[in-house]
């Protein structure tokens, strides 16, 4: 890392370098917001970057990988050469392309963190941690990347669907669940306004990092994912030793979206490492997902008709003979951790 005997008491100057003018007035105004950081200049292209740097002589540097002329790492190339500082990559395309992230950090960038998109308060945090830990080196400031390697020490991940009454069920169920618990992905359904709101508060509430689901995200012990309800279904995969999310086109046959069976269906490979819990909910979304889950070797849970507002999902699922347990919901967080206590190893080629 690049030292930096800057004082602790004075805010990190910062040069945003994005072709795009919606992402730097975006990064503008998040970053202004961190007391620890200030937005000293911003430049759209390689040339114009070298003129703010010179002129701003800044402590970090955010840098877009792709921008008109010469791209984002060849002016990595050059700031390292010629004016070495802390550069924090940023990029849609980290998670498509894991050679980027290499390559930067071959060159010298300090880390690649993927652009938000959905710039939730945890993301933004996320973010600008990254940032002042490029500079100061503070490891209690750094956070887990989504980009950052996985070890397989237990590679068990547990699946959620919900609809009706499912606000409150999540809420209990995440209270029951240690803050090292494997990761947790849910689908439900609610308008994406509402899914705003409800990251936040279960963000606050469980004090572990809860965030919308992007494609390509790690999935890390003690992490919650909450499926958007956008254009695109949530999925996940295990691939390069790490679950992770991959988003897929809405289909006419997804009656929702976010959808619990296109979720269940996906981890059908590797359901042997899936523990799934069906909660509260109107219908019958996630019913065929836990059947194919159960019929690959998942372990899976519903919530009992009394305590759920709505006994569909859950019933529709008993009825297809897909739930080898039905407790009530203060009983669904102990037993899933029973379910997923025994470490499992899995190859990087599964």
């Amino acid at each position: 890392m690049i030292t930096s005997a800057i004082p602790k008491d004075r805010p990190l100057r910062a040069v945003i370098v994005d072709d795009s003018l919606t992402m730097r007035r975006w990064l503008d105004s998040v970053l202004n917001r961190d007391a620890r950081l200030q937005v000293v200049g911003m430049a759209g292209t390689a040339e114009e970057a070298r003129a703010v740097i010179k002129a701003t002589q800044p402590d970090v540097l955010t840098l877009d990988i792709e921008m008109p002329g010469m791209n984002g790492l060849e002016f990595l190339s050059h700031i390292m050469r010629l004016r070495p500082m802390p550069v924090v990559m940023l990029s849609s395309r980290f998670d498509k392309n894991l050679s980027f992230v290499a390559k930067a950090k071959q060159i010298g960038a300090v880390a690649c963190v993927k652009k938000p998109v959905f710039p939730t308060p945890t993301a933004v945090q996320h973010l600008c941690d990254q940032i002042v830990a490029a500079v100061r080196g503070t490891t209690g400031a750094q956070k887990t990347s989504s980009l950052a390697p996985r070890t397989a020490a237990n590679s068990k991940v547990i699946l959620i669907g919900a609809s009706t009454g499912g606000v409150a069920a999540i809420e209990a169920l995440l209270s029951q669940t240690p803050q090292d618990a494997p990761p947790i992905v849910i689908a439900q359904h609610m308008p994406h306004a509402f899914l705003v709101s409800f990251v936040e508060r279960l963000n606050r509430l469980s004090g572990r990092n809860v965030d919308f689901a992007q494609d390509g995200d790690v999935l890390n012990p003690g992490e919650v994912r909450i499926a958007p309800s956008q254009a695109m279904q949530t999925c996940i995969a295990w691939h390069s030793n790490a679950w992770r999310i991959q988003h897929v086109e809405q289909q006419p046959e997804h009656m929702f979206c976010p959808s619990v069976d296109v979720l269940f269906s996906s981890a059908a490979p590797w359901a042997r490492y899936v523990a799934a819990a069906l909660l509260t909910g109107l219908g019958t979304d996630g019913a065929r997902g836990m059947q194919t889950l159960l019929q690959n070797g998942a372990q899976t849970v519903v919530q009992s008709q009394e305590s759920c507002v709505v006994y569909g999902m859950p019933g529709a699922a008993q009825r297809l003979g897909a739930a080898q347990h039905e407790v009530d919901i203060g009983e669904i967080g102990p037993l899933l951790m029973k379910l997923v206590a025994t470490p499992v190893h899995m190859g990087g080629g599964l």
